[in-house]
């Protein structure tokens, strides 16, 4: 039997539980209690770990990331478990309020008696860092939304990241640039995450030598129809679209430029399951083939098994566990998040302190060879080397000039206040 607890809206706890029916046939020839000696010592021990995300209220931007992460455990867990332990897995959902946030590490530290947080993916992550600091619990193998996994924290690990103060990647402004993309226009829906976010991919662009098509376009967080913005966009020369949006804006951005008859590139800030749903939904899928863009984590979740062993198991395991995200990008971000803590837990066992310092003692780490390599040892960051991507014919592949497989991309990330270059891999 396994346990899922869920923090719903109202604060309320609900609990999910599955039983699993064993049919077992037994041959007894006189080795019945050998047998069931044996099989008790085999059993492995069990440590119970945490995750806290926001999928509620978020458009499910999280929820492929959220898939990789659970279909992990419960791979390992069938399978003798991680260093013979099995994972507990007890599972919040914020739906991205900063009460519940704080309120769901502390049920998992005082109540649960975690020894880790992984695979956290919210955009309140900042409302329990420090208690969770405070209380010795390692962060491992996040998708940070808030510089909060940034120093002075020590016990914050991300997997996944995108541009958070003061480090801004160049990412698809790389591509845009290997596209021959002279100009393009920014469009955030106005809260704070999303123009911070904006305020990056400009100076990334400004970095590598490529126009910004007039000022940063903001579009409220209630906007339906996104053809305004885009008209301005178009009116200022833009012959690409970089929306710094959430899943149901960047579809937005995209219906509207179809609609108005633009031509060029659209930047998505993210690939993932949801967004090409929406697509699928709205009829543009097809019709964005090829000119749609973005910059992934990982290997491609079909890319050959032969680029890397756990690349194999992710494909088992997603298609066995969460098959609806077997395409999805961010869910192989996600199984590298349960990857680090396995690798932790492995070389250190379950002491929350020794997983920390282990994590931060990491150099060059590679979850598996799944992402690109990352320097924990200099605190957490956005990973400065990414997979280039685009959709073509309705799939997600590598964009013109990427890397050659199993290799990524890799470039420096820089300070937008000033672009002057902050790390270099």
């Amino acid at each position: 039997m396994e346990e899922e607890h869920v923090l719903m809206l109202p604060g309320r706890l609900r609990t999910r539980r599955t039983f699993s029916l064993i049919v077992a046939l037994v041959v007894v020839a006189g080795l019945g209690v050998a047998a069931a000696s044996a099989s008790n010592a085999a059993t492995p021990r069990t440590i119970k770990v945490g995750n806290i995300t926001a999928v509620q209220n978020l458009g499910g931007t999280f929820t492929g990331f959220q898939a990789g992460v659970k279909a992990f455990f419960q791979y390992y867990n069938t399978r003798g478990g991680i260093a013979k332990y099995r994972i507990d897995l007890k599972r919040f959902d914020d739906a991205g309020d900063p009460g519940k946030n704080a309120a769901a590490a502390r049920t998992l530290v005082e109540q649960e008696k975690v020894i880790a947080i992984v695979g956290q993916a919210t955009i309140a992550d900042a409302a329990s860092q420090k208690y969770l600091e405070d209380k010795g619990i390692p962060v491992v193998g996040g998708w940070a939304a808030s510089s909060s996994y940034h120093k002075p924290a020590t016990n914050m690990f991300v997997s996944l990241e995108g541009p958070n103060t003061p480090y801004c990647p160049l990412w698809s402004s790389n591509q845009a640039k290997a596209r021959g993309i002279k100009k393009i226009a920014f469009i955030a829906q106005d809260f704070p995450a999303a123009v911070q976010d904006a305020v990056c991919r400009v100076a990334a662009a400004k970095y590598l030598g490529i126009a910004q098509a007039g000022d940063i376009i903001k579009a409220s967080l209630t906007a339906v129809d996104y053809r305004p913005f885009v008209q301005q966009a178009i009116a200022g020369g833009a012959d690409a679209i970089y929306p710094s949006a959430g899943t149901d804006g960047q579809i937005k951005a995209i219906q509207a430029g179809e609609q108005l008859g633009f031509k060029g590139i659209y930047i998505a800030t993210q690939f993932g399951a949801s967004l090409f749903s929406g697509l699928q939904s709205a009829g543009l899928a097809d019709k964005v083939s090829g000119r749609l863009i973005s910059a992934g984590f990982s290997l491609l979740p079909d890319d050959p098994a032969s680029y890397s062993a756990e690349l194999g198991r992710f494909q088992k395991g997603i298609k066995q566990y969460a098959p609806d995200y077997v395409l999805d990008p961010t869910a192989v971000s996600g199984w590298a998040a349960g990857k680090l803590f396995a690798d932790a837990l492995t070389a250190v066992g379950p002491d929350s302190k020794k997983i920390r310092d282990w994590i931060a003692s990491q150099k060059k780490y590679t979850y598996g060879g799944l992402q690109g390599p990352m320097d924990y040892s200099t605190g957490s960051k956005p990973n400065p080397c990414l997979t280039s991507l685009q959709w073509k014919d309705g799939k997600v592949v590598r964009d013109i000039k990427a890397a050659a497989p199993p290799a990524f991309d890799c470039g420096v990330l820089i300070n937008p206040a000033t672009g002057k270059i902050l790390f270099k891999p």
